[in-house]
């Protein structure tokens, strides 16, 4: 069995750890076998102080000397950290202690140990380089970054569950005030200088403590936020609007990382220039979308006209009638009745047709509803009911059952479907009236969209003009803007769809089609 020696020898020299006795009166030095191992020196040679100054890093030496005489002179122990330099070249970094034993008077003598600390050193300098890095990059970094506190939060989380709390919006919705004891709760520790310029702040220190006070304007944003970290996810991302110190509402990409201990990071991205860019491409959109059926409406002025002039000549055709009915020695009332009745009737039509055009012709703001789009198609093709019976177009229809509904603004559909077909009508224009046929067809995609195409027997899209189609400005009419595809484009891109154009027509033509998100998707 090995001896206690060895065991004492086997376990410093795992440990990188040598031990040492200094007879401070007599200069005698002892070193353990690890001992040598850490100075790089024989164990045939005899240790003294000379030798161990001789491995002490040049930069090291007047703090050991100065440590040693120290010990000596008031006969106190030792702690201190100092490196060696190798004969290789290498750095080691050692940790001496020693205590103080004095075994007669006048022969004062350090007992201790050197420790190789050389690798918790590296790893000691890469946590705190890593450290300096996160601290750098924390404050400088051009987007808003928080530390917060959620201890506590975690804490009611934690009586929440003991309690048998599994969903916490349904909790919320009966408990509204956890909701606002939950913000007071959630503390930021610090906030980097990003932050402090976008909120107003003159220093980090007003932004320090509760966040309630940032989501004043959108308490369910935080809603989400607690629903998140009770539910475990690791990372919650929103945009959404805060408050700032100086009373703005600014739009907001946040996400929060969770981390361990009870911290979770923040970042805010300001949006609010974005956003209002886009509300105001959004309105320059919406007006020339509105310019757009305006213009329409003026190239089928002559098709609405005679639309109109049908009812309203039957009208006078009625009362023309009816005055002779009256006129007679023994008017004949219910001659004049019946008459009276088919008048009517031809002012509603007539009225409807002028709804149908004042619809087109509107500004007012987009309005998303629950639209079926077999009745859109319908409406739209009515519209057009006398511009294609003009043009001798025969249109069909080919509706799936399954084709779902969609949440949009009824008109802008109109339009996309009434610019369509007229651009279809338009390009058959040289095609007998036999062969000029339209058929509008709706197909389900899965169940969660929907897909209208619109085909015609004309010529087709050259290939060449393909990939342009859609482009604003690009037409091959000789009297046209180059608009209307391209705003068709621009409505169906805001309803969340894809429009895009091919040459498959069943009767050999172009075909335009496009995919609108189911209604039951955007609910969810």
């Amino acid at each position: 069995m090995k001896s206690q020696a060895a065991y004492l020898s086997e376990a410093q020299r795992l440990s990188h750890t040598g031990s040492f006795g200094w007879n401070v009166t007599t200069g005698d030095l002892t070193w353990s076998e690890e001992s040598f191992r850490i100075f790089g020196y024989s164990q045939a040679i005899r240790p003294t102080l000379d030798l161990v100054l001789a491995r002490v890093h040049p930069d090291d030496r007047l703090l050991v000397r100065n440590e040693l005489n120290r010990a000596a002179a008031r006969e106190e122990p030792l702690d201190f950290e100092h490196r060696l330099l190798m004969p290789d070249g290498s750095v080691k970094t050692l940790h001496v202690v020693a205590r103080p034993s004095v075994e007669e008077p006048g022969r004062f003598r350090l007992i201790g140990a050197v420790m190789d600390v050389t690798q918790h050193k590296i790893a000691y300098d890469a946590l705190e380089n890593s450290e300096l890095r996160y601290r750098h990059l924390f404050k400088f970094m051009p987007i808003s970054l928080w530390k917060l506190d959620v201890r506590r939060l975690m804490e009611m989380f934690d009586e929440l569950k003991a309690t048998g709390v599994t969903d916490l919006p349904d909790y919320l919705a009966g408990h509204p005030e956890f909701l606002t004891r939950a913000m007071d709760v959630m503390v930021a520790e610090e906030v980097n200088e990003a932050t402090v310029h976008m909120f107003g702040a003159t220093n980090q220190e007003e932004l320090l403590g509760s966040i309630g006070r940032f989501f004043k304007a959108r308490p369910d944003t935080m809603g989400r936020i607690l629903k998140s970290r009770f539910d475990g996810e690791e990372l919650f991302e929103e945009k959404s609007q805060l408050v700032t110190l100086d009373g703005r509402l600014i739009d907001v990409l946040l996400t929060t990382a969770r981390t361990e201990f009870g911290v979770t990071l923040a970042s805010l991205v300001e949006l609010t220039d974005l956003v209002r860019t886009q509300e105001t491409l959004e309105r320059l959109q919406f007006e020339f979308a509105h310019a757009a059926r305006v213009s329409t409406l003026g190239e089928l002025t002559a098709s609405i006209a005679h639309e109109i002039n049908q009812p309203l000549g039957a009208i006078a055709t009625n009362c023309q009638a009816s005055l002779r009915w009256l006129d007679r020695p023994e008017p004949d009332l219910n001659e004049v009745r019946n008459l009276t009745r088919r008048s009517v009737s031809d002012a509603r039509r007539a009225a409807e047709i002028i709804a149908r055009v004042r619809d087109m012709a509107a500004r007012r703001a987009p309005e998303r509803v629950l639209v079926s789009p077999h009745e859109l198609i319908l409406e739209a093709l009515q519209f057009l009911r006398h511009e294609v019976e003009w043009r001798g177009v025969n249109v069909s229809h080919v509706f799936s059952a399954s084709a779902p509904p969609v949440l949009g603004d009824r008109t802008l559909l109109h339009q996309v479907i009434v610019n369509l077909a007229v651009n279809a009508m338009q390009a058959m224009a040289r095609r007998s009236e036999a062969e000029r046929r339209i058929t509008v067809r709706t197909t389900s995609l899965d169940g969660v969209a929907l897909r209208c195409s619109v085909e015609d027997s004309g010529p087709g899209i050259e290939p060449d003009h393909m990939s342009r189609v859609f482009d604003s400005f690009f037409t091959t009419k000789e009297s046209g803007m180059g608009m209307g595809l391209s705003i068709c484009r621009s409505i169906i891109e805001a309803h969340g769809g894809r429009i895009e154009a091919d040459n498959g027509s069943i009767h050999g033509g172009a075909r335009f089609s496009f995919s609108l998100p189911a209604a039951s998707t955007m609910l969810q």
